[in-house]
Formats: structure tokens, sequence, C-alpha cells
């Protein structure tokens, strides 16, 4: 079972925070327990815009609930927050449910959803079917499900990578134009409640 947390930041320097980012920060979770890093910022998502966003992944619950202390108690990184100003707003924690193609490109949807709770056969099956429309526009889309989100608790997300986002956003106005795609949301009681842009940044 795979898991994903986010911490979510504003800071006052943000050319120190991407220097020190690729210099350091990035290793520092890794060595944490993170099997992958991305560090993203809300471009386009309301009274959110502007936020960077840590986003990790683990294999273990226990080393992704152990990290935030872990890595408040290095100096390195007490000295590069620091340094450019972070300033922590929150954190969430997500199941992963499925994945498909690799989350890499330069921007970043994040799409939530309502929905039914589904089991892993049917997420694996709606992966599929909303898949074969965005593979045209995207790298890599992530599904997970908010379980210490605040908000976001029990809601489905999806995290869509791609170089283009003209391209991201033609493929999904097409995939949600599909009746069969529109029938299978039906059926399982889905509705968009919220999206964010975003462009990645480390």
């Amino acid at each position: 079972m795979a898991y994903l947390s986010g911490v979510v930041v504003r800071v006052s320097d943000q050319d120190k925070f991407e220097e020190d980012w690729s210099s350091s920060s990035r290793q520092m979770f890794l060595d944490s327990g993170a099997t992958s890093v991305r560090v993203a910022q809300n471009v386009m998502g309301g009274d959110q815009a502007g936020e960077i966003n840590i986003a990790c992944t683990w294999d273990s619950l226990d080393l992704a609930l152990r990290a935030p202390g872990d890595l408040r108690k290095n100096p390195e990184m007490i000295a590069t927050m620091q340094a450019s100003g972070v300033q922590t707003l929150r954190r969430s924690l997500m199941l992963v449910d499925a994945e498909r193609g690799v989350q890499e490109g330069e921007f970043l949807s994040m799409l939530v959803t309502s929905a039914d709770q589904a089991d892993p056969a049917t997420m694996e099956a709606n992966a599929d079917a909303f898949w074969t429309h965005m593979e045209s526009g995207a790298n890599g889309i992530m599904w997970c499900r908010g379980l210490a989100a605040g908000p976001l608790n029990g809601l489905y997300i999806a995290l869509t990578a791609s170089d283009s986002a003209d391209a991201l956003m033609a493929a999904s106005a097409a995939m949600f134009a599909d009746a069969s795609v529109q029938q299978m949301m039906a059926e399982q009681n889905a509705q968009m409640v919220g999206r964010a842009m975003m462009r990645v940044i480390g």
C-alpha cells in the first residue's frame, strides 16, 4: 500500500527556497524514507494561489508519520527553512488508489471529486477508463483518497502531470464530454468539487 503526504508552505524568498531544495532539501526528504518527492506551486487555485506543495510518496505509514518530526530535528533543514522564510500552513495524508503513466512534467492538475467509496477493482477500472482519454495530453495520473487531509477527507484526488497545460485541459475536456465517462460518473455519484493548476518547481 502506498501513501502520499503533502506539506503546504509559503516562503518569503522563493529563489532561495528553490536553490536549497535542489542542493539539499530534496535529498533530506528522500533520506527520511520517501520513495519520491516533488514540489509544485499553486498558480491558479483561488485563495491557495502562491502556496508551495511538497508531496512525498511512502511505502510505509510509519515512515510518513515519523518524517515531519525527524526533519524538524535536523539542523540543516532548520537552517534552510529559516533562510527562505518557510511558513508551514498545513499537512495532509492520502492513500494512493491507482496510478497510470509517470508523474513527470512541468504542469500539474489537482482535481478533487466526491463519489461513492469504491473497491480496488472499481478504482482500477476507473483508472483504465480515464487514462484511455487522458494519455493523449498527460504523462501520468495518480488517484488518491484523503485519509487525514482536513476538508479533503474521504474525497478523491486526481493528480495529473503533463508537459503542456493546454494539452492536459484539451484531453480533460474531451474525456468529460464522453458519454461513457458521464454514465460511469453518474453511476458512482461522482461530482467535481475543485481544481488547482500548478507548476512543478522541483
